[in-house]
């Protein structure tokens, strides 16, 4: 029986990362207002055989290599969106090369805008080292259309594509030269037609903006999905006696308007209202509109419909942790995480006390339950989620004294109807702990206050080998030359004191000395360590390096918002020890 190049396993990888690709891509799109339509595909086991049979793929070195084993094709109804949305993948991922049609006044040719981006690596966990012995690049393929070329392209890809001359003696088009032209001829107009179509919308903004038709404006003029809802009456008045005011909003680009709906957080539904309250808030700064509009509560749009069709719920644990507590923050912990199920709660549970005491509370799709004594604390608690529909929280924690001190565990669990890629999700409580009574591990008392600071060599050697340690460790090593970019570091080459911030909690985030430097460098090589990164997990004593190359080539692999910094690499590997560390507490 002839060998897979994917087996099974692998395809229902390869197709779980398609998806969740796709859903990235689409996700921003939709948050923008961008018009599109997205399909995607694995390639098939025939398909890859075709491909490899020609003898083009090898994997050797300098071979060439498959990039589209994953293709998601966006087709964007208007062709100005085209660089919108290279410039949105560009910001996502982490980009391999584009492909792209040159444009020649005397020959029309079908427009190509191909981009391969790189796979991010937490998509690559769980797919078979085996594949990646065949001429596969860990890449995927996204092919940029407007919807008027998708079909164009869909027949010429079947009727021709396919049957290329090099490949075939007598091909489908041989002799048809006069029908392949009329082919070609027909890209020029649907050229002319996306052209077009931007202009009449472009004439047609212009005509209701001297018309004082404001909302229409807004529509024709953006083309992006803004709701039929009119702008308040209050705000059409303002305009229509302000024209430098107006003027100056609709001054705004739709890459402008594009920009600052991507560094929004939340999608909500895209009114005329809320068009002019984003613009002027991040860019025009009127007061009397920024009064009028800043205290709306504009509706919130899920991300997903519920699906009709019934199925178990699927869990994920995104977050477990146990830890030690002061002996003397017993009483403080029990009332901060009763506070934390008061406020997500007493809506539902409206007899609820407002102070800590034993409740237990059931209703559809609801649960509480805590239990209190002198020893001991425990809380149960199940509700739906408000922003995620299908979605249920079942969140835990116990606080138990023991003679080592007080020990807290908290555990977060995410019941949907699909089973997503693992989510860090830690309960607010758990920081809140941190911050106002302190962690213990390792005989060190953590708490917001405590600093990265420096450490020598038998300190850090008795947290790393202690037996008992909870959280995985982080030590900064000062470099013997620090860069330029870096002088803003106190000598280091990486924030420290951002770092500890963030992952306050969760890891101890430390400094090496002078003495402590020169004993890791005469243990892992003075190339090694010169002002690197060394991480240990939980549980193991030995650390993986990151030397400063590796922070210098530090890429975000995957964004969800738009970045602004220079030194996007020193952000981009503290981005990559937040995502370290967060995957020891999730499983």
């Amino acid at each position: 029986m002839e060998q897979k190049i994917i087996d099974d396993k692998n395809i229902l990888e390869l197709n779980t990362v398609c998806v969740s690709l796709e859903e990235t891509i689409a996700s921003k799109l939709r948050n923008t207002g961008i018009f599109f339509h997205s399909l995607s595909r694995v390639k098939t086991e025939s398909s890859l055989k075709h491909k490899l049979a020609t003898g083009k793929y090898g994997i050797q070195a300098g071979g060439r290599k498959i990039q589209d084993l994953i293709g998601i094709r966006i087709n964007l109804f208007y062709s100005e969106d085209v660089t919108l949305c290279e410039e949105i993948l560009e910001d996502t991922f982490n980009l391999d090369n584009w492909s792209k049609s040159v444009w020649a006044e005397n020959r029309f040719d079908a427009q190509k805008c191909n981009g391969v981006f790189r796979i991010p690596s937490k998509y690559l966990r769980n797919i078979s080292s085996k594949l990646w012995e065949y001429p596969l690049d860990q890449t995927f393929e996204v092919q940029l259309r407007t919807v008027l070329f998708e079909g164009w392209h869909e027949i010429e890809h079947e009727m021709r594509y396919k049957y290329k001359p090099e490949e075939e003696e007598k091909h489908l088009w041989a002799g048809l030269e006069k029908q392949a032209r009329m082919m070609n001829s027909i890209i020029a107009n649907l050229e002319l037609c996306d052209w077009s179509i931007g202009n009449i919308c472009d004439s047609i903004a212009e005509e209701q903006f001297q018309k004082k038709n404001w909302e229409y404006a807004l529509r024709s003029k953006y083309r992006l999905r803004i709701s039929h809802d009119s702008l308040k009456p209050e705000l059409k008045t303002y305009f229509d006696g302000n024209p430098d005011i107006v003027n100056g909003f609709f001054a705004v680009t739709k890459k402008q308007l594009v920009g600052i709906l991507l560094n929004k957080r939340h999608h909500k539904e895209l009114t005329p209202d809320r068009v002019i309250y984003l613009i002027n808030k991040e860019l025009i700064h009127d007061e009397y509109i920024a009064g009028l509009l800043d205290r709306e509560q504009f509706v919130r749009v899920p991300n997903k419909e519920i699906q009709e069709k019934l199925r178990p719920l699927v869990s994920d644990y995104v977050f477990h942790q146990e830890i030690l507590i002061p002996e003397n923050a017993f009483d403080k912990a029990c009332n901060l995480i009763y506070e934390w199920v008061y406020q997500h709660i007493r809506q539902v549970f409206c007899q609820m006390p407002k102070t800590l005491g034993p409740v237990s509370y059931e209703t559809m799709g609801y649960r509480v339950d805590i239990m209190i004594s002198d020893e001991c604390f425990t809380m149960d608690m199940q509700r739906i989620s408000d922003e995620e529909p299908g979605a249920i929280w079942h969140t835990m924690a116990e606080l138990t004294k023991t003679s080592e001190g007080v020990r807290l565990s908290g555990r977060n669990i995410c019941e949907t109807l699909h089973s997503r890629e693992r989510r860090y999700s830690r309960p607010k409580f758990m920081r809140d702990i941190f911050n106002q009574a302190g962690y213990v591990d390792c005989g060190r008392v953590l708490n917001e206050n405590v600093r990265a600071d420096e450490i020598g060599y038998e300190d850090l050697n008795a947290i790393v080998t202690n037996p008992k340690r909870r959280l995985p460790v982080i030590l900064i090593i000062r470099p013997e030359r620090l860069p330029d970019w870096a002088q803003d570091f106190d000598g280091y080459i990486i924030n420290a004191e951002t770092l500890n911030r963030t992952l306050a909690g969760i890891s101890h985030v430390l400094k090496s000395d002078v003495p402590c430097s020169k004993a890791l460098k005469a243990l892992y090589g003075e190339q090694t360590v010169d002002g690197a990164v060394l991480y240990w997990k939980k549980s193991g004593t030995d650390p993986q390096i990151f030397s400063m190359e590796d922070i210098n080539k530090s890429l975000f692999e995957e964004v969800s918002y738009s970045i602004d910094e220079e030194l996007e690499y020193e952000k981009a590997f503290r981005y990559r020890l937040r995502e370290l560390v967060s995957e020891e507490f999730v499983r």
